[in-house]
């Protein structure tokens, strides 16, 4: 029976995963939850799960603190992300923080119930496009924004126009498009969207 801590904020997700999952049949069991990590903290010292399921996004937490405290307070007990997003930057950065899989909400149960087998197994399930990047030493770090790019995503994010910040920074819409594609690249973001949130997360913005 392998047992699973989720840590969720939103409880129909927790309720999804309990019922998806049949002990008798499929040999996984929801034992607890918490709604964020230091809740979770204080209730895995009473219960001793064989794998942590950590949402990505947890309302007004970091997810690599989140990860990282866990990883720091229980170093033997697997982490499985579990989320919406499937950007490559998070899986990056999740596998480089200690995290045994990534798994998307969107999965079928088929997916999630062989992966957490695996982990429960000592595996690590890293897909192929994110293990050749770690294998090949790819950073999904970044240096921080300069004072510039700083102030272009600033604008971006108050609903100002590329065209209109060009104009309020006396330069053109094309440079100012270089400077965010160069930025993209260096987060591997595949749009603006991606690259704010990304920003945010890791409190360049």
């Amino acid at each position: 029976m392998i047992k699973l801590f989720i840590i969720e904020d939103h409880h129909i997700i927790v309720a999804g995963i309990k019922n998806i999952f049949r002990s008798k049949n499929d040999e996984i069991r929801v034992i607890g939850s918490a709604k964020n990590v230091s809740d979770a903290i204080m209730n895995l010292r009473k219960v001793v799960p064989d794998i942590i399921v950590l949402d990505l996004y947890i309302k007004k937490d970091n997810p690599v603190d989140n990860i990282q405290r866990l990883r720091n307070s229980f170093p033997s007990i697997p982490i499985v992300i579990l989320t919406m997003e499937d950007s490559l930057f998070w899986q990056r950065k999740m596998f480089r923080e200690g995290a045994k899989a990534y798994l998307l909400k969107e999965d079928s149960k088929e997916t999630i119930k062989t992966v957490l087998i695996q982990v429960y197994q000592g595996k690590t399930v890293i897909p192929c496009e994110v293990q050749s990047d770690i294998s090949q030493g790819v950073d999904s770090s970044f240096t921080t924004l300069t004072v510039p790019e700083r102030e272009v995503i600033k604008h971006y994010t108050s609903g100002y126009s590329l065209k209109e910040i060009a104009r309020m920074r006396g330069k053109s819409a094309s440079t100012l498009d270089r400077m965010l594609q160069k930025i993209r690249r260096r987060v591997h973001a595949r749009n603006l969207a991606e690259l704010v949130k990304i920003l945010f997360y890791n409190k360049e913005i």
